[in-house]
């Protein structure tokens, strides 16, 4: 299990979605395939934009299928899981506007 505590790369406001996408891109993504489940855990963490929260779940959930079954989120407050459902949803809606082909 890949465990990520967000608030000690990003501290207690989550609220740069450029800062979301390269750590996505360096710390989540290479390891998407090689761990069984991944926890993005919120503690310490008392807010988030939604430019973040779209930024690292949105696209995260968007890549496939699979990633969404793997996903995790621990400690969030309520104005956290408002906007940790909010970018499941536009995840969501983006995978199921994609055509993947199965060999």
């Amino acid at each position: 299990m890949l465990q990520i505590q967000l608030a000690d790369d990003f501290g207690n406001f989550l609220a740069d979605g450029e800062k979301a996408a390269a750590f996505r891109f360096s710390r989540i993504d290479p390891f998407v395939h090689t761990y069984e489940g991944i926890t993005l855990d919120f503690h310490g963490v008392r807010n988030m934009n939604s430019s973040f929260a779209n930024a690292l779940i949105a696209n995260l959930v968007s890549q496939s299928p699979e990633v969404l079954k793997k996903l995790h989120f621990t400690n969030c407050n309520a104005r956290i899981r408002v906007l940790v459902e909010s970018a499941l949803s536009l995840g969501i809606e983006k995978l199921r506007g994609k055509k993947f082909e199965i060999a």
